[in-house]
């Protein structure tokens, strides 16, 4: 009797601690529900309705919207140039905020200041950052190729350039969004223990030698977390190529967004079925990568969930 009572206070107390869970988790449930849950489910059913943004002669499509789309060729060179701005964005941006960290692993005022200084294109808008430099960097009138002209250097149109444009937009990108990746690894970095720095010393490794054996796998789990979600911002990139390039020269900058809104609001009969049919595509991508790299490449629980 005694063990029955222990186990039914046992199982009570759980059942109180999960309803606060709940309780407290359930605004954010909310939330997603409304903003994420519910678009993506319309966006499948739309992808299977023939309908354009006037909601003109609705009618059932079934699958023909995803047949079309992977006889497109344009939606291939939108896959490959998404795909191709994440590969590169991603661990270049990760990359520069590493490098970075290793010469700011102390909590001092300088340090301080330059992480804040680093930070603040981040804040910034990023439509607003992309006009900046496509300003800065425009062939007729930029201040870049001015100065570089001053010194004898001919700096090529960058952004009218089918080799250079998507290398350019990349570079911008990491310019403004580094800052955050930077802030996030920093502070995970702070919290490594200091006596693990001093038992290398007393073993001889240099600055390098520490921050590669040290900070690198005592940051390991928070380097992931940033790749992931880098990598599902740079698989949804929109706003700075359509400012910067609006998807040319010759769609050598066309990501799979950028697609999506041309078919659904630029150009006619404005088709929301086959663009969101493609918008279920890029889900579909974003879902499989995401899912392989916390399984296999950042799995924290060492082969288990």
């Amino acid at each position: 009797m005694k063990n029955e009572s222990t186990g039914r206070k046992k199982s009570s107390s759980r059942f109180h601690n999960q309803k606060s869970a709940y309780l407290f988790i359930a605004p954010s449930l909310a939330i997603l529900t409304v903003f994420v849950f519910v678009p993506l489910f319309g966006a499948f059913g739309i992808s299977l309705m023939n309908i354009d943004i006037y909601m003109n002669d609705i009618s059932f499509a079934g699958i023909k919207n995803y047949l079309k789309m992977f006889g497109d060729a344009r939606v291939g060179n939108a896959t490959f140039h998404t795909l191709y701005f994440a590969l590169l964005e991603v661990p270049l941006q990760v990359l520069v905020a590493l490098v970075l960290v290793m010469f700011m692993t102390k909590n001092t005022r300088f340090h301080k200041l330059l992480r804040t200084t680093f930070y603040l294109p981040y804040v910034c808008s990023m439509t607003a950052i992309s006009i900046m430099w496509a300003m800065l960097l425009n062939a007729n009138y930029g201040m870049v190729p001015y100065l570089l002209g001053k010194v004898g250097i001919q700096m090529p149109n960058l952004l009218a350039s089918v080799d250079w444009a998507m290398p350019t937009v990349i570079l911008v990108t990491v310019w403004k969004g580094f800052g955050y990746t930077l802030t996030v690894l920093s502070a995970a970095a702070l919290g490594v223990s200091h006596s693990l720095y001093e038992a290398a010393e007393l073993d001889g490794a240099n600055g390098f030698q520490k921050f590669l054996y040290v900070t690198i796998p005592g940051i390991k789990d928070t380097i992931g977390f940033c790749v992931v979600t880098t990598l599902i911002m740079s698989l949804q990139v929109f706003d700075q190529i359509y400012v910067m390039t609006s998807g040319g020269p010759q769609n050598s900058t066309e990501t799979l967004v950028g697609y999506i809104y041309n078919r659904g609001f630029q150009t006619a009969p404005y088709d929301l079925g086959y663009a969101s049919a493609i918008a279920v595509y890029l889900f579909l991508i974003i879902a499989l990568i995401t899912f392989v790299l916390r399984k296999y490449a950042f799995n924290q629980g060492g082969g288990e969930e």
